[in-house]
């Protein structure tokens, strides 16, 4: 059976089919900031079996990296208030470097930077990126703009690192080749992966993107090919945001601290793939931030789930 992954991958796809899709809303209600004490009330566990280790030593293994993904789930208030303290912590340590966000998009960068320079104010930055309410009612102001708030607080830099959609649907209409033809300006919001990415990460994709048993005759064999538009989508976001991440890893603006939705971080996931292909030669800490508020799906079961776990159910239903 294909379990209900607590994700907001489906969501973020089906609005791939829309024209004016805002981001991948989880909800309309309100979201409001978590008061849990992450730094002391949650359980962080380092690898296989699950070692726990304490925050300190969290944050001092991941101040000496070049490359942190944070991977969420984008409803998940405990885990946007890891990635605040993440992002206060490593680049307090390390005298700044860059967060770059699946939430903005490159040709939104001109906005990042109107921003960082006091042109335009938070309120217009969230409506001019369609970011108010990215995750839900809200969720801009309560959890994405205080992690770039204490970025730029402690001399980070911020870059948008996804693609932006209309090249994603692109992908997922036609091809990758329909963006290798855009012109040079355009071409360069986008990055074209080499080749599919199989194994496992492709396995879960279909895992979860199929129907249920509960919808699905014994006797009738489902074709799962209407899938294959939307993997050749999704590994446009990786190649792009890999592609970001590797950019700024090869400036002196390190570490380079990444938020991303975990589908496309555990589990070696596409982004990770993607970036270890194009930086080998940097270190790199994926850090889950499970809430276990769902079963697993049954590919990948057997494999590292991530270098590090912080499980932020402490805060959720």
């Amino acid at each position: 059976m294909s379990p209900h992954f607590p994700s907001l991958l489906i969501a973020c796809l089906m609005l791939l089919a829309t024209t004016l899709a805002p981001g991948c809303q989880a909800s309309k209600q309100a979201v409001t900031a978590s008061d849990v004490d992450v730094r002391s009330e949650l359980t962080i566990t380092r690898g296989d079996p699950g070692v726990p280790v304490s925050w300190d030593d969290f944050i001092q293994h991941a101040s000496s990296m070049d490359i942190i993904i944070l991977g969420e789930e984008h409803d998940d208030a405990v885990g946007h208030a890891v990635q605040l303290a993440v992002v206060e912590d490593v680049m307090g340590r390390r005298n700044g470097g860059t967060l770059a966000l699946e939430m903005l998009e490159r040709d939104e960068q001109i906005l990042i930077d109107d921003h960082v320079d006091g042109i335009i104010d938070t309120e217009t930055f969230a409506k001019a990126t369609s970011s108010t309410a990215w995750a839900g009612e809200g969720s801009w102001v309560a959890w994405y703009q205080p992690v770039i708030d204490a970025a730029l607080e402690n001399d980070g830099q911020i870059i948008a690192a996804n693609a932006p959609r209309r090249y994603v649907r692109l992908a997922r209409r036609e091809n990758w080749e329909a963006l290798e033809s855009l012109p040079l300006d355009r071409s360069g919001l986008v990055a074209v992966p080499p080749g599919t990415i199989d194994g496992v990460y492709k396995e879960r994709f279909f895992e979860i993107m199929q129907p249920s048993d509960d919808d699905q005759s014994e006797d009738v064999e489902v074709d799962l090919s209407y899938i294959e538009p939307f993997y050749r989508a999704q590994q446009i976001w990786d190649a792009t945001m890999a592609d970001s991440v590797a950019n700024a890893a090869q400036t002196d603006a390190v570490p380079v601290i990444l938020l991303v939705g975990r589908f496309h971080s555990d589990y070696n996931g596409g982004t990770v793939q993607e970036i270890r292909r194009l930086v080998p030669d940097k270190s790199i800490l994926v850090v889950s931030l499970e809430t276990e508020r769902d079963e697993k799906l049954e590919a990948g079961k057997d494999i590292q789930q991530a270098d590090i776990i912080v499980f932020t159910r402490s805060d959720n239903p």
